[in-house]
């Protein structure tokens, strides 16, 4: 919580530790809420990783310096454990996600997504750069998350904003596989033989299930929307070394059990370009993102009665978000949080941009 949060008048102090955290916090925040109106444009802090296979697309699309050379990823809004995204600025600057979830309930997430999801963020997004190739990898359904690991699936979409000669894609079966082809001790790569491969453009949409066996091939930068889980199984890493010189470790006795095996599966994650802005350019039941393209004329108004909060991330030039009369402007690779109980959002300027909700 902000330094400023409590005043000099406030009789009770529930940073006391004698005081039971179950009473204290939401107490806390139910006076925070009648304190302070929940902006309608939320920007975050972003948080970038450092991989063995990042890169530095990530802070040129941003236009700000980052000292690391290595990073593979920004978490643009996260609510995982241990990773939480933060206000940048404003009124609820120094706020985490989940302190303005708890705060503002359905205000902010919609009932929609506390329907579907309970009181927290459902989502999270990131951007990827895979200067190298990332590892082929799955994610587990939601069954199988909750039985192992006390969390949700994860299904995921990509967009390709930037993609180098020879960048490719690599996403769902191009031949029937068995699960006894998986082998922790083959380390000679043949299981990418069976792994559909598409070149990358900019502009491409990727759908990637639960249970879809994926990687992504050096020279992409990708716009990552998902299910708010960070559980991956990895099936073969390229036999690299982690930074002790160890190979990174494989999970192959899990991805077993969470890929689906079916061929030719009915989900098929073919690239999808759109020549135009498009309304549910991905729409599954985890949640839905908007293409959008801004010519620097005609503005983009977006639904808002979909019951849930708006993300938009924009991924080339420059947008103006106007919120019920509340504008800001954001720059590529940059992301800003709609709350639920905003009744309108137009986008304009020139660009292009994502709006993702559930």
């Amino acid at each position: 919580m902000p330094a400023n949060f409590w005043t000099k008048r406030d009789s009770l102090n529930l940073h006391n530790p004698r005081i039971n955290r179950n009473f204290a916090e939401p107490l806390r925040q139910s006076v925070y809420m009648t304190t302070k109106q929940l902006d309608k444009i939320l920007i975050f802090e972003p948080i970038y990783k450092s991989v063995i296979w990042g890169g530095q697309q990530i802070s040129r699309l941003k236009g700000e310096s980052v000292e690391a050379s290595d990073i593979g990823e920004s978490w643009e809004l996260s609510p995982v454990e241990g990773h939480e995204s933060v206000v940048a600025d404003g009124p609820h600057k120094g706020l985490t996600i989940s302190e303005l979830t708890a705060a503002y309930g359905s205000q902010l997430l919609g009932q929609r997504s506390i329907d579907l999801y309970g009181n927290t963020f459902p989502l999270l997004i990131k951007l990827i750069d895979a200067h190298d190739m990332l590892s082929l990898q799955v994610h587990p359904d939601d069954d199988m998350a909750q039985r192992l690991h006390n969390s949700r699936g994860k299904s995921e979409m990509w967009y390709v904003i930037d993609a180098k000669k020879g960048a490719r894609i690599y996403c769902g079966l191009s031949k029937k596989l068995s699960p006894e082809t998986l082998d922790e001790n083959n380390p000679d790569g043949s299981i990418m033989d069976y792994i559909a491969s598409y070149a990358s453009q900019p502009g491409q949409f990727y759908f990637i299930p639960t249970g879809t066996i994926h990687s992504m091939g050096s020279g992409n930068l990708i716009a990552e929307i998902q299910e708010a889980s960070d559980i991956t199984y990895r099936i073969f890493d390229h036999n690299r070394k982690d930074p002790f010189g160890k190979p990174r470790q494989l999970h192959i006795r899990q991805a077993r059990e969470a890929i689906d095996f079916t061929f030719p599966h009915h989900i098929e994650p073919t690239a999808r370009i759109f020549d135009r802005s498009t309304v549910n350019a991905v729409s599954s039941r985890r949640f839905e993102v908007d293409y959008i393209q801004l010519d620097g004329k005609q503005p983009f108004k977006l639904s808002t009665d979909h019951g849930s909060f708006t993300v938009i991330l924009v991924t080339d030039g420059s947008v103006t978000i106007c919120a019920d009369g509340n504008s800001r402007t954001i720059t590529a690779g940059h992301t800003a949080l709609i709350p639920a109980y905003a009744s309108e959002i137009v986008l304009s300027g020139c660009g292009i941009a994502l709006g993702a909700h559930v």
